[in-house]
């Protein structure tokens, strides 16, 4: 496959036409066929920026930040094998431009889920963050002064690069976002899903919908699928179950036929579109055999039509 940074055009950031302002300061060069898909800017208060990897179980070392900041996510025609040397050309291109290297990870090494859900990251569909291949980079420059930080990934043929810039003049005269963000939900929301299938060794995706008679998913945007994803890539060892539900409309034999649809059509779904190895996951279906609710209301057939994970190797 011919490599993405074989054609780089460049694409100042202070300069693009979404502003009516320009911002002093860096401009990167991007891939061919590089896509903005967010551009925001605020004034913020405590904005968080890692200054080391997390431990097991804990949150990484920040620094918060106080100032006006801009953030931006661009989605690159990339593989992920062309992720590490697009970090690589980022990275002398800070350097060029006056930016110290405050900190670097990659992968597991930066701590996985608990540094990633630690911190400001917009989540999926916007920004995709593959746990098992990533890339975060921290900077600053003094003068003019600005804090940065990028977080790097890739899911199926597209690479993700997220920039958030924090100085006296990254949110200047902006009004509205051209971009609207949609704001990642706090940390603790996001590992609810993850909490409960450690404790528990299972867990309902809650999010998901079904419409009576359908295995084909009804949305397009799963934070649970986004957590899931992201729980799996954190260690290869683990392996799911995904097991389907249905109401109890219609006979069993197809009810149990349409809770396997269902689950193997979640199942793909990771597999497809967040990045999951296809031999972390396996699918089941169990009809109506197994309901959390009653059958006798129209809220107690929508609970019931679900799919859940099941924990099978950790």
């Amino acid at each position: 496959m011919q490599n993405i940074l074989r054609a780089l055009r460049i694409v100042p950031i202070a300069s693009l036409l979404l502003f009516a302002h320009p911002v002093a300061g860096l401009e990167l060069a991007w891939p061919v066929g590089a896509t903005q898909v967010l551009a925001q800017r605020d004034n913020v208060a405590d904005f968080l920026i890692a200054t080391g990897p997390a431990e097991a179980g804990g949150r990484p070392p920040t620094r918060a930040l106080d100032g006006d900041l801009l953030q931006e996510i661009w989605r690159l025609p990339a593989a992920a094998e062309d992720i590490a040397r697009l970090v690589a050309d980022l990275r002398a291109q800070l350097t060029a431009q006056g930016y110290e290297i405050t900190f670097a990870c990659a992968d597991r090494a930066c701590g996985g889920f608990d540094f990633r859900f630690a911190l400001p990251i917009p989540p999926a569909p916007e920004m995709f963050v593959d746990l098992g291949k990533f890339h975060y980079i921290a900077a600053r420059r003094m003068a003019p002064a600005e804090d940065l930080a990028l977080t790097i990934s890739a899911g199926g043929q597209a690479g993700y690069v997220h920039i958030a810039r924090v100085g006296a003049g990254a949110g200047a005269g902006a009004q509205a976002p051209m971009v609207a963000v949609i704001a990642a939900p706090p940390a603790a929301e996001q590992a609810d899903l993850i909490a409960e299938l450690a404790a528990t060794g299972h867990a309902v995706l809650e999010d998901l919908e079904f419409e009576t008679g359908a295995s084909a998913l009804s949305g397009d945007r799963y934070l649970d699928l986004v957590s899931l994803a992201g729980w799996l890539a954190a260690e290869p060892g683990r392996k799911i179950a995904l097991v389907g539900h249905t109401d109890a409309t219609g006979a069993l034999e197809r009810n149990i036929a349409l809770s396997e649809a269902r689950a193997a059509a979640v199942r793909q779904s990771l597999i497809t579109d967040y990045g999951v190895s296809p031999a972390q996951v396996s699918a089941a279906g169990v009809g109506y055999l197994a309901p959390r609710a009653t059958n006798a209301t129209p809220e107690g057939r929508e609970a019931n039509r679900r799919v859940e994970v099941v924990l099978v190797s950790q």
